[in-house]
This record gives structure tokens, C-alpha cells and sequence, in this order.
């Protein structure tokens, strides 16, 4: 159904764009009028200019503009009627709806996945099924939940289906914009528990699928089609929306299983990724109906790399979101195995939530404790975390590790902060022309260094013993007479070969400094040292 053009009109003059760009950027409103950083390129300087009075913004920079729908659609990576929804939800605005012929075919769709489901939820009550709701009865489902969840099912009789097709005019070329024939022209589902997927209005829009024989995967979903898209769309039940609003946070884990046993032990606020990789689409659907998340991936290697995924994209939803992880026992592998088989210890490990980077580390520790290797981790876990978050980090590291934390950035400073700027300085043939620069004006001023020069020196001595050895050696010292260099590229090696050995004496001390099992903290200041002399090097680039 689409939405009325006169109620999009009411809307519009209801809202005020001013409300979603000053909450998804930084941003000065004066009057109706105001300016705020580009959400959608890189600025620092204000540039992109909008009015409440026509509810348009325009950026001058990157030319993206439109009016608030449009801003709303771009942020929020949604489709059109579904900003116009989102809009509508702010501010409590009841939509009207009308049928045009621009939308008859996506009704057209929304009517036969309907009818599929209904064939399906009937074909659970076959003795078909049989086999089906045994298996569901030793995941402690009964004929009650079935039917609560709209739990189905799709037999391997391919006549009975073909059959139902045909009387509800629904063709193979239907199946196929409706995800349930794959690219090689097959039929995703046979012999297989189905769960409706639904949007969040609680329309069907795809189905997942669970083998209940030997024969292809384990589980499948839906293919992408004209009403479902994996990367956007979650698995949840009919409840999921108005639990979420009213408990305040939502549960995200892996399978379908997971999302019903939540839903048995009294917590239908919880959605699954149902075996596909979680995207920032996805966590901005989620943002829309909650400030937090709790975590609760599968207990093993893969989780963990799902839960890395989730820190990954948190800051690229328009909106921040807190995120929390729940830690399950070593003998449970997730939450349905929880339910079923010792639900009562559930609520305690919900109270025993963990903040994302806390868990993460803890996690890491029990498994690895070089020092080395978590100060490689945390820097990877850094870069996902604004400044705010990075001390708040370096505070729980620091007592995890029983380290202060002015010594602990120091180290990982030493350790991790040093990236190198010029990735052309790793070439040996660079690095062997501005030694060679260096070199010849050494030898042409008689071995009287400049004081660049003797930086450069104290920073390698290998380099500083062969000018040595230079002295008194025509032969070899002759070599550097057909060197030809302007001042200016001798102020450039001179700059590039400073860097290059400084990078180089800074790694040995880190290397020294991390071998001493008595901690020469004299080290650090050197350190600490060529870094501030190298920065001033960097910025006479």
C-alpha cells in the first residue's frame, strides 16, 4: 500500500527537519534556518545549510540535499516510504494509505507470501510434519508455541506445493522475486521448520529454514527479493517492537532457536542475524526501538568474531547505542541450550552483563596474556572507539593488567602509536638516495656536521661508522663526487633520513625496553623524545 500524497503533505508540515539533523550531526539552528557539518562527507567547517520553513537542507560541499524525507532516507539507509514511516513515528503521526499502481505489485507480493505462509502453517498440521514437531518438542516446543510463533512447515512433496501454486495463480516466476528459488533455479525449502521473517510492522516478508533431515544445510533463508533484504532485515517475533519499547534494551543473537527461548523465558525483545554477518544497516534499524544492546552470540571462536564485528560498525549508525555483552557458562553453547536445559540460571547471567570493549578484553586475556599480543588487540579494539571511550578502556586495561595507567599508555605508545606516515621510506632505494645526498654533503663540508646532520648520526650508529669511515679513504669517499642534489632536496633527505632512522632506533628501544624484565624507564624518555623531535621533523613536510 502507499502512503497518501496529502497525508505525506500533512507531515511534512508537522515535522521539522531541524529534529533529525541536529541529532544525527553537529549543527547551529537560528531561527528556521541553520548550519551543520555534512553527515555525508568528510568536513570541518560547517557547509551543509537547512530551513524548518521548507524542511530542505542543501550541502554546498558535497551537493547532496532534498527535503526531510530524503535527508532521513540517506541517513537512516532506508527506503523512501520507510523514512516517510520513520518521520511519521517521531511524531506520532497516523499515516493514510491508498493503492496506486506504482505499488499494486509489491500488495501483489505482500498477498501471496501471505498465502504461502498460511499453506505452510497449515502443512505443520499434516502428518507431513510429523517428524517436525517431534523435533520441536525436544527443543521444548509445543503445539501451543507452534502456533503462537507461526512456526510452519514445507514438506518434501513438491506436488502438493505445485499443486497450491497453481490454484492461488502464484507461478514460478512469483517464487522466484519472493527468495525461494535459487540462482541455479531450485527450491530453497523442502523438508524444513519454517519461521516467518517478518518487517517491522509485522508483515511476512521471507522465511528461514531448518533442515530436519541430512540433506543440504543445516539452516537457509530467504534470497534477497522484492520484500526482503539480508543485510537490513533481522529475524523477531510479532511482540518484538513493543517489548523493546518497553524494556528499554534489546538482545541480539545468532539463530531463531535463540530468539524463541528468549521469547519463552519472558523476553520477546531480541532479534537474531540468523546465521548472516551483522551490518550497520541492521544495528540502525535496531537503534530506531532502543539506546542499548545486549549481546549473546554463540559461545565459541565465531561468536566472538561476530561480536568484534558488532564494535566494528557501532559508530557508523546516526545515532549512539550502547552495547553490552552477556557471558554464557563454558557448558552452555547459546541461549537455546540454556532453555533447554537449565533456564532457571538465565536472570543471572542477564545481571552479569559486560560493556562490549570489557568483555572483549577479558576474553582475550583468558586466552592469551602476552603483553605484546593485547596491546596489538587493544589497538585493534581502539580503532573502532571515540577518544572518550579509548580512556575509559585504558582504565579497565590498566587494572586488568595491574598497571598505572600513565606507565600502561606509555607502553603502548611505544608499542602501537608509531605508524609510519611514508610508506615510501620502507623502500631500500629511497632510503639509499637520501643517504647518498646526506653522505656527499658531509664529505664536501670536511666531516663538520650540522646540527640536523648530528641528529641523523646519534640516531643509527651503523650510518655513523661508515661516515666514519669515510675519512681518510678517497677511494670510497670519491664515490659520492658525481652526487648532484639542489638545497632543497638536501633539506629533504635530510627530513626523510631523520624520520627513517628515528622510526628505526625507536623500534629497538621499544624491543629493549619490553626484553628488560627490570623496566629501564629511562628508555621511555628517549622514547619519548625522538617522538616529539620526529614529529618536528613531520611537520616541515
Amino acid at each position: 500500500m502507499a502512503i497518501a500524497r496529502h497525508s505525506i503533505e500533512d507531515l511534512k508540515k508537522r515535522s521539522k527537519i531541524s529534529d533529525f539533523i541536529l541529532s544525527t550531526t553537529t549543527g547551529k539552528l537560528r531561527g528556521s534556518k541553520g548550519m551543520a557539518l555534512c553527515p555525508f562527507h568528510g568536513e570541518k567547517t560547517a557547509s551543509m545549510s537547512f530551513t524548518d520553513t521548507e524542511n530542505l537542507f542543501h550541502c554546498f560541499g558535497c551537493k547532496e540535499g532534498g527535503d526531510i524525507f530524503k535527508y532521513v532516507q540517506e541517513i537512516n539507509h532506508l527506503e523512501f516510504q520507510e523514512a516517510i514511516e520513520f518521520v511519521a513515528e517521531k511524531y506520532g503521526f497516523k499515516l493514510s494509505y491508498t493503492q496506486t499502481n506504482e505499488n499494486s505489485d509489491f500488495k501483489n507480493f505482500y498477498e501471496k507470501i501471505n498465502l504461502l505462509n498460511d499453506f505452510f502453517i497449515e502443512s505443520m498440521k499434516s502428518s507431513d510434519a510429523e517428524k517436525a514437531k517431534k523435533y520441536l518438542s525436544t527443543r521444548k516446543f509445543d503445539l501451543s508455541d507452534i502456533e503462537y510463533f507461526s512456526i510452519s512447515f514445507i514438506s518434501s512433496d513438491e506436488r502438493k506445493f505445485q499443486s497450491f501454486c497453481n490454484e492461488n495463480n502464484i507461478d514460478k516466476n512469483d517464487l522466484k522475486k519472493l527468495g525461494f528459488i535459487s540462482s541455479n533455479g531450485n527450491m530453497l525449502f523442502k523438508n524444513r521448520i519454517l519461521f516467518p521473517i517478518l518487517n517491522f510492522r509485522n508483515e511476512v516478508i521471507a522465511f528461514g529454514g531448518r533442515s530436519i533431515d541430512d540433506f543440504g544445510p543445516k539452516y537457509l533463508n530467504s534470497s534477497d527479493s522484492v520484500l526482503y533484504k539480508k543485510n537490513r532485515n533481522l529475524y523477531f517475533t510479532k511482540d518484538f517492537v513493543s517489548s523493546a519499547k518497553r524494556k528499554g534494551y534489546v538482545f541480539l543473537v545468532e539463530g531463531y532457536f535463540d530468539v524463541l527461548s528468549l521469547n519463552k523465558l519472558g523476553y520477546s525483545n531480541s532479534v537474531s542475524t540468523s546465521g548472516t554477518a551483522f551490518t550497520s544497516q541492521q544495528l540502525e534499524a535496531i537503534s530506531r526501538y532502543t539506546e542499548k544492546l545486549l549481546i549473546c552470540f554463540d559461545n565459541d571462536e565465531a561468536g566472538l568474531k561476530a561480536t568484534e564485528r558488532v564494535l566494528e560498525i557501532k559508530n557508523q549508525v546516526s545515532k549512539p547505542i550502547e552495547i553490552h555483552c552477556l557471558e554464557l557458562p563454558d557448558d552452555f553453547k547459546d541461549i537455546a541450550d540454556i532453555y533447554e536445559n537449565q533456564s532457571e540460571i538465565f536472570d543471572g547471567i542477564l545481571k552479569n552483563n559486560h560493556e562490549i570493549v570489557d568483555y572483549l578484553i577479558t576474553k582475550f586475556l583468558n586466552n592469551d596474556n602476552n603483553k605484546k599480543n593485547v596491546f596489538k588487540y587493544f589497538k585493534k579494539l581502539s580503532a573502532n572507539l571515540s577518544p572518550l571511550e579509548v580512556d575509559i578502556a585504558l582504565d579497565l586495561l590498566a587494572v586488568k593488567l595491574n598497571i598505572e595507567k600513565e606507565i600502561l599508555k606509555r607502553e603502548l605508545d611505544f608499542n602501537f602509536a608509531y605508524e609510519k606516515n611514508e610508506t615510501d621510506l620502507k623502500k631500500t632505494n629511497s632510503i639509499s638516495i637520501f643517504k647518498d645526498i646526506v653522505t656527499s654533503q658531509i664529505i664536501k663540508s670536511n666531516f663538520t656536521y650540522s646540527d640536523k646532520e648530528e641528529e641523523i648520526l646519534n640516531c643509527n650508529d651503523d650510518y655513523r661508522n661508515y661516515i666514519e669511515s669515510l675519512r681518510g679513504n678517497i677511494s670510497d669517499a670519491s664515490k659520492f663526487d658525481n652526487v648532484s642534489y639542489t638545497d632543497e632536496q638536501y633539506d629533504e633527505a635530510i627530513i626523510r633520513l631523520f624520520i627513517h632512522f628515528a622510526d628505526l632506533k625507536i623500534d629497538n628501544l621499544i624491543d629493549l625496553f619490553e626484553k628488560n624484565s627490570d623496566k629501564d624507564f629511562s628508555i621511555l624518555k628517549q622514547v619519548e623524545d625522538l617522538k616529539k623531535k620526529k614529529e618536528i621533523y613531520q611537520n616541515t613536510i
